[in-house]
């Protein structure tokens, strides 16, 4: 049989196995997984004897900043970020300028990506107070989901009212779709904000916490969840950071209730005795601990840096006016090899995280998030012998900053291979600007 490509002698790595075997690529996709016949042939054979070979790691969470935040970041820079740190394929926010809430700027967004992107990307689509009537015609466009900001973040987007909120869940779960929320309340954060800049000239990670305490999240999730179990909804927590969030979303799920959720490397390896600032806050070590638990029991579903640059001048102003946000994708995956190598995670179960889980719950699996025959030809090839040194002056970012800056790890990304295609191969770019397409979820229109 003659293949495209052909990676011989990996160690597959699915949620459930790590097993040695070769891969054959055709058209872009798996043709085979086992062991290769002596007469199958291909153009091109890599040898991955050494090498975990990981389904294609999918970063669910980003801000590439593009249209309209381009001094921040662009699809350009991000994807190449990305594909740097293993990362085959993106989903990005809406939060941009305009903002992705119709259905024409949804199309001018992705016109920007198939451009500039070497990697395959998704886009989510905004919900206001406006546009339940574009609804539909953003799922025709091809939305990966609907993103509600129930706090404002960068953007200062307001959530819609509760009653259109309610009716744009309800038309949401009439489309087939997921919709994700940004969690924090805002007269709560603007009340504790306030005392906080009076209690201290000199913030920290403390205070931080202190100013968007965790009852902002708690109950921005309980109004999620409520809304959700009313209508019927498919709803998602971004970015969970708290003890409460975890009990809430737990709850939620024992009820039946459609809620799936995720966090970030920078809430599971960091609290609030440093000073990073994001939103929602790094909270104290309790809930750190609490949410290492959930993720190994399989309450938050999945893992996704958000991925939120900012120029490193922003990056430097006085902590009450600097911009919240940190730089992760292209670390995300070593991060986490480390935290395999260092026996808090298995190797199965970062996969499940970073592959399975977001393919699934937005929709893309079996296309996206497997080894599978059939599946796109994805792959992030990693070694987990290799340690280095996190360096945030040598990264792909237009940012240049990152927490993880200074952080010996041990495992590193060799390769990133995208529809059987090498992107990113031994530190050197070798995929082409716009070789990216646009992932549509699996939902009939």
């Amino acid at each position: 049989m003659q293949y495209d490509f052909i990676l011989k002698n990996g160690n597959l790595v699915t949620p459930n196995d790590t097993y040695i075997a070769d891969i054959a690529v055709k058209d872009g996709k798996i043709a085979f997984t086992g062991k290769i016949g002596a007469c199958d042939t291909a153009c091109d054979l890599f040898d991955a004897s050494s090498l975990h070979v990981l389904p294609g790691v999918i970063d669910a969470h980003v801000h590439f900043r593009d249209p309209g935040l381009t001094e921040k970041e662009d699809f350009q820079t991000g994807s190449i970020a990305a594909a740097f740190g293993g990362i085959t394929m993106i989903a990005d926010m809406p939060n941009t300028i305009p903002a992705t809430s119709t259905a024409d700027y949804f199309n001018d967004k992705i016109s920007i990506a198939k451009e500039k992107s070497y990697i395959d990307f998704a886009l989510f689509a905004l919900l206001t107070n406006e546009n339940i009537e574009e609804m539909e015609n953003l799922k025709k466009a091809g939305a990966l989901g609907f993103k509600v900001f129930y706090g404002t973040s960068t953007g200062d987007i307001a959530c819609p009212s509760h009653p259109v909120l309610v009716q744009q869940l309800k038309m949401a779960s009439s489309l087939g779709m997921r919709t994700g929320f940004h969690c924090e309340t805002n007269d709560i954060n603007s009340s504790f904000t306030g005392i906080a800049k009076k209690e201290t000239d000199s913030p920290d990670g403390f205070w931080l916490d202190y100013a968007r305490p965790v009852i902002s999240e708690s109950q921005a999730i309980s109004n999620v969840i409520r809304c959700a179990a009313q209508t019927g909804a498919d709803v998602h927590i971004h970015h969970l950071t708290s003890c409460e969030g975890v009990f809430l979303v737990s709850e939620a799920k024992e009820k039946g209730i459609k809620v799936t959720s995720e966090t970030c490397p920078h809430y599971l390896l960091f609290d609030n005795e440093v000073t990073h600032k994001v939103y929602p806050p790094i909270r104290d070590n309790s809930h750190r601990l609490e949410l290492w638990e959930a993720v190994k029991n399989g309450t938050i579903d999945m893992i996704a840096s958000d991925h939120a640059p900012h120029t490193s001048a922003e990056k430097s102003l006085p902590l009450w006016e600097m911009p919240a946000g940190l730089c992760g994708v292209e670390t995300l995956v070593p991060i986490f090899l480390n935290e395999v190598n260092r026996g808090n995670l298995s190797i199965n179960d970062f996969v499940r995280l970073t592959s399975e889980s977001p393919a699934k719950i937005w929709n893309i699996f079996p296309r996206k998030g497997n080894l599978l025959p059939g599946a796109d030809a994805d792959f992030t090839l990693v070694d987990l012998k290799k340690k280095h040194v996190i360096d945030a002056e040598r990264l792909h970012s237009k940012s240049g900053t990152s927490p993880f800056d200074g952080m010996q790890v041990q495992g590193a990304v060799t390769a990133t291979i995208v529809r059987g295609k090498f992107i990113m191969r031994e530190g050197e770019l070798t995929g082409d600007r716009g070789y990216g397409i646009m992932i549509k979820p699996d939902i009939p229109v």
